[in-house]
């Protein structure tokens, strides 16, 4: 019986092909790799078969292909694909139907039938927009129409600025704001058997927690928490214990948002008297969540870190925002680079 072998390998091919089969992005690649490997250490086609688990016809077309073109051989070729069942015009009104209806995939799927006379499913209207630049996302809802973006970046700048001091040690920067957290909150997502979603008890109403904070880049973190219903004097509470957490020699700069209860005639006499405790209060820009680095930790807390099983009742959702909090800079941590 005549056997049948690559020819003997050089030095250079042999560490090619053992680098291709270790360590290769595609699977198919590292098989054919494999195979020429063990074809060169004496292994016949029929114990390359029972090895990798394929024909004897497709070792050999294997070996003709490393044996004519090299490790490019092996590996696939483009393919072109099934062609586009719509023109570029006809994706260009896909994508102005999108446009008119961004949530209504079934009514443009009609409407573009009508139109063309072609008939698709929903998967491949999904594809033709996925290929002209569109992606599937929730809808946000954004306050950036409503602000002054002169001012915005005026802040930006402002608080570039006092991240610098702070590097320096010059001031300790501090970013307050106040988050509530319920049992009628929005649910996090979670993984679950296919046809067996999780389930929470749904809660018509619920006591909420309302929690300040101020929150450094540093990784400390000093916070209030109430059941209350967040007034100026609850604002003015949360900033006395955050005079009494941090050194009096320590200069403190407080970054805030503009809210109602931040801006009263009360909250303004504080403000001046809390100077001749070294804490100095500024207002971001309008409309400018996104530059209130504590907005990051209200979501890390509210949908990755808190488990399910803090909504079960009141108490356990307090108690478990409380451990993550108190936790924060321990097992809990925000990388801010």
């Amino acid at each position: 019986m005549t056997f049948r072998f690559v020819l003997p390998l050089s030095d250079t091919d042999l560490q090619a092909l053992i680098a291709t089969y270790t360590h290769g992005k595609k699977p198919a690649l590292r098989r054919r790799a494999h195979a020429i490997v063990l074809s060169h250490q004496g292994h016949t086609i029929n114990q390359i078969c029972k090895i990798l688990s394929v024909t004897r016809e497709t070792v050999s077309l294997w070996f003709d292909a490393w044996e004519a073109h090299g490790l490019e051989g092996l590996s696939d070729k483009p393919r072109t694909g099934r062609p586009s069942i719509y023109s570029d015009e006809e994706r260009e009104r896909l994508r102005a139907l999108i446009e008119e209806q961004p949530h209504q995939l079934k009514a443009i799927q009609a409407q573009l039938q009508q139109e063309t006379g072609k008939c698709s499913s929903t998967m491949t209207i999904k594809r033709a927009l996925k290929k002209t630049g569109y992606s599937f996302k929730r809808a946000r809802r954004s306050l950036k129409e409503r602000r002054d973006e002169t001012d915005f970046r005026n802040t930006q700048g402002l608080l570039a600025e006092l991240q610098r001091w702070e590097a320096r040690g010059e001031a300790d920067l501090y970013y307050f704001d106040e988050s509530g957290f319920s049992q009628s909150s929005v649910l996090p997502y979670a993984w679950s058997p296919v046809g067996y979603p999780r389930k929470m008890p749904a809660y018509s109403r619920s006591q909420r927690l309302n929690v300040l904070g101020f929150l450094s880049r540093q990784g400390k973190l000093i916070y209030h928490s109430t059941t209350d219903t967040v007034t100026t004097e609850v604002v003015i509470d949360a900033f006395d214990h955050f005079i009494t957490c941090k050194s009096p020699d320590t200069f403190a700069i407080v970054v805030m948002d503009n809210a109602s209860v931040h801006r009263s005639a009360l909250f303004q006499r504080k403000r001046l008297e809390w100077l001749n405790q070294r804490v100095y209060v500024i207002y971001l820009s309008s409309y400018s969540p996104e530059l209130n680095l504590i907005e990051i930790l209200w979501r890390k807390v509210k949908y990755e870190w808190l488990p399910l099983t803090a909504y079960e009742s009141f108490h356990s959702l307090r108690h478990h925002v409380q451990k993550v909090l108190s936790g924060y800079g321990r097992e809990y941590r925000i990388s801010f680079v």
